[in-house]
Formats: C-alpha cells, sequence, structure tokens
C-alpha cells in the first residue's frame, strides 16, 4: 500500500532503512544486515541517491519526493504482486508528481506490477490504467476498458467528470462545466440511484429500485436504466 501523504506515512523517530526492512523481516524472517541488503537494492531501483547514507537517516531528512520514494520501497520491498497506490502524488509539487508517476509505470512495465491506482485526476487515469472503475458514494457504477471510459463515456456521473476537466486550447471566456448539486450523505441514501439528485435523465424509477448493472458492451459495465434494454448482470 502507498498512502497519499508520505508526511504521515512514515514514523519520525526511525530511521527509514529500519522502517523499509521490517516488513521484510517480519513477513520472511530475515536477519536485519541481510534485509539492509535489500532495502540498499530497492532504494538504488528507486532513485534515492547515495543510498549508503540515507538508509540511515530520519523522515525529517529528506524531501517530499524522496519521502515518497520511501513509502513505495515499503510497498515493494516484499515483492507484491499488487500495489494500492492511494492518491500517492497529493502532497507533492508537479514537478515531483511526474517523477513519482513515472517510477509507478517502471514499476508497472518493467517489474510488471499490478498497481490500483485510487485517484481523481483522470489525467493520470488517462497515462497509467489499462481498466477504468468510477465508483461513486463507494459504489461502481461504471466498468471497463481505458478507451471505454474515455471514448464511450456511458454513466451520467463518468460523463459529467469528463466534461469538467479543464482541456488545453479552451475557448477564451468558456466556463468550465461543473456537477450539480452536492455529494449527498450517506446516511440519507435510498434503495435507487446515489446520483439520482445531480442527474440531467433522472426519472422516478430511479429512486426507487436497486439500480442493477447492465453490460453496455463487451466488457463494458454501467449501472444506469438508461441501459435497461442491454443485458443485466448479476
Amino acid at each position: 500500500m502507498v498512502f497519499q501523504d508520505p508526511m504521515s506515512s512514515l514514523n519520525p523517530v526511525y530511521k527509514v532503512g529500519d522502517q523499509v526492512a521490517e516488513g521484510l523481516m517480519q513477513h520472511t524472517g530475515m536477519k536485519k544486515k541481510e534485509a539492509m541488503e535489500q532495502v540498499l537494492e530497492v532504494f538504488r531501483k528507486l532513485g534515492i541517491p547515495d543510498p549508503e547514507r540515507r538508509i540511515n537517516d530520519y523522515p525529517h531528512q529528506f524531501s517530499g519526493g524522496m519521502k515518497q520514494r520511501v513509502v513505495i520501497a515499503i510497498a515493494m520491498i516484499c515483492n507484491p504482486e499488487v500495489i494500492i497506490a492511494d492518491e500517492p502524488t497529493t502532497a507533492l509539487d508537479v514537478t515531483i508528481q511526474a517523477q513519482i508517476m513515472e517510477l509507478m509505470k517502471a514499476l508497472q512495465v518493467n517489474d510488471h506490477k499490478s498497481i490500483i491506482l485510487i485517484t481523481h485526476n483522470m489525467g493520470l487515469v488517462a497515462e497509467m490504467a489499462d481498466e477504468v472503475c468510477v465508483m461513486y458514494m463507494g459504489r461502481v457504477v461504471e466498468f471497463g476498458s481505458l478507451e471505454d471510459i474515455f471514448e464511450h463515456p456511458s454513466h451520467p456521473y463518468t460523463e459529467a467528470l469528463l466534461r469538467s476537466v479543464p482541456v488545453l486550447g479552451m475557448e477564451e471566456g468558456k466556463e468550465l462545466e461543473t456537477i450539480p448539486g452536492i455529494t449527498p450523505n450517506p446516511a440519507d441514501l435510498g434503495p435507487g440511484c446515489e446520483f439520482a439528485d445531480r442527474c440531467p435523465y433522472c426519472q422516478q424509477r430511479c429512486r426507487e429500485k436497486e439500480i442493477p448493472q447492465y453490460e453496455v458492451s463487451a466488457g463494458h459495465y454501467v449501472r444506469c436504466l438508461k441501459y435497461d434494454s442491454f443485458q443485466e448482470v448479476v
């Protein structure tokens, strides 16, 4: 797991090398000296300069981008098949964000890691993802390939998300589109569609029952009654 804020992901009173090695020692029973050799190897792979010295530094001695590399090292150290990255660039400036995402892409391509990227940044989604799952109020509303979602968005929420993304070269004076209304209180949700109050296509039946999932094309699924003529998927 790679958390979004490296400042709070690391223990300030332990050296970074010890924090990375801990998982390896706990899960494999490896001795500390051997574990530290593995940490050095991962630091080199992640582009942390002078790893032999930096392995003995504390988190406050690292920049935000380098802290995030240490957090990624903690996630990688036991060689997982899947890495879950929760908004991994939120607390970083734009230049460092690009470096971290290049690093994540390299893990995906060169080390064959599967990455579950949790993000609101549709640009990152377009750059990183093979498959996209769009969620609203904790429910999956649309799932498909990158091409399905960006070229054929089918759920009203997905459509609204993509319309609200700033585009380089927009007409002067043209305002960004926004999604009307506010996110509902989860405690107030009824049996129907969670997006009903903000949806331009909403009908009374959208509020009356659980919305099933429909397959609108091969591998492309949508929870919306606009598609009730398509095959329903359990």
